[in-house]
């Protein structure tokens, strides 16, 4: 009668571990093609038993780890080398695993260990995995406990091309083991949202108990890309990370062709950089459509109107290359300048944008160029310069 007590309350307790499962909240995460952005949490596992346990990782999303985008890894520490004056990573004596791709290990008695989760998102999707610990008495195979772990995250995708990091000469960029505090965009076009990106590291400062703000100072054109900074922001205050890393993420969209200035300042020096960004950008009124192949490709730029009263435009050409055409664009956040692919004029109230969009269908192997001119009733003149290259697709075998 007494085993048949101890049972049950060992069956209930089993049972109590399994059904409040923990949450491990990974939050956003960003990748793009050339990078992934990797971010990991720390958990401690405790044998408080006289025995030999055996743990056993399990997944229910999945059935092998190497294939998610959640992995249990081996946990490091950077170790420096008096002899060679260089450091390098070491796995520590209490990371619970050793290599990637392990689910099992063993606890002596009243030993623990930390397990090393990893979250690295490829898709953009939030994430909801069941990660379960099977706890076993290593000498009669008998289950002992089973905690599960809900484990969260959010995978957010970047625009393909590299994303730019700047930070100081801690070595926290592999890219640039240099100070980097001004950034730089060139060859943008007017218009157009740039497809590179400033990431800017932030980690929680030991120290300051002062909260870290900032400030966006210059050009409008510099701005803060929320959909894609990891960064809790309120108002103009950042919510440092608690354990891993976030980033603030700056874009840049100039409206005309020229130079562009600005900086980003924080009110005291960050972990991960300077307490000042210096943003430069330049960008002209050149549409490049690269190499097409015998078909269509279409560019936009933006047209503006800064002054203050309303103004008509006109769209003059000084070829007639008909290889390059106007089209009507069809844009959820901006309208089109034209609703006809035959207007040469339209009406732009003050303070109002439209996109002028273009479309090259070359027909012939051949290099193309041509500049259209933009006049308002007012003798503003703004030239752009159309460029690109024709080749003849090969048909298939």
């Amino acid at each position: 009668m007494h085993y048949k007590i101890i049972l049950t309350l060992l069956l209930f307790s089993i049972m109590i571990n399994a059904a409040n499962a923990e949450t491990i909240n990974f939050g956003n995460s960003f990748f793009n093609k050339d990078r992934a952005n990797i971010v990991s949490k720390v958990i401690d596992i405790q044998n408080n038993t006289e025995n030999l346990m055996e743990y056993n990782i399990a997944f229910t999303a999945h059935p092998s780890m190497q294939t998610s985008d959640v992995k249990i890894a081996p946990l490091t520490d950077d170790v420096f080398d008096n002899d060679t004056k260089e450091s390098f990573s070491s796995i520590t004596k209490d990371s619970c695993i050793q290599h990637y791709g392990e689910t099992l290990f063993s606890l002596s008695a009243n030993q623990k260990c930390r397990l090393h989760i990893t979250f690295s998102p490829t898709e953009v999707k939030d994430y909801n995995e069941e990660m379960i610990i099977t706890a076993k008495i290593s000498n009669t195979g008998e289950n002992y406990s089973s905690t599960k772990y809900e484990i969260k995250g959010k995978g957010i995708h970047m625009p393909d091309f590299t994303v730019l990091y700047y930070t100081d000469n801690s070595g926290e960029n592999s890219d640039n083991k240099r100070a980097e505090y001004s950034i730089k965009w060139s060859g943008e076009t007017a218009g157009v949202k740039s497809d590179e990106y400033a990431y800017i590291k932030i980690l929680k400062h030991p120290n300051s108990k002062q909260p870290l703000t900032f400030s966006l100072e210059g050009d409008s054109s510099f701005a803060i890309d929320k959909s894609l900074t990891t960064c809790k922001i309120k108002d103009s205050t950042i919510i440092e990370p608690e354990v891993e890393p976030c980033g603030i993420v700056i874009s840049f969209k100039p409206t005309s062709a020229g130079d562009f200035a600005s900086k980003i300042v924080f009110n005291k020096r960050i972990l991960s950089g300077a307490k000042e960004y210096l943003l430069y950008g330049a960008a002209s009124d050149v549409l490049d459509f690269g190499t097409v192949y015998f078909g269509g490709n279409v560019q936009k730029i933006l047209i503006h109107n800064s002054s203050d009263a309303d103004q008509r435009y006109s769209i003059l050409s000084e070829s007639k290359e008909n290889n390059f055409r106007l089209v009507v664009l069809n844009e959820t956040d901006m309208p089109s300048c034209i609703t006809n692919g035959n207007d040469t004029n339209f009406l732009l109230n003050k303070g109002q944008s439209c996109y002028l969009g273009f479309t090259f269908a070359p027909d012939r192997n051949d290099d193309f160029l041509k500049k259209v001119i933009i006049m308002s009733n007012t003798g503003e003149r703004r030239e752009i310069t159309l460029k690109g290259a024709g080749v003849e697709k090969l048909q298939e075998n």
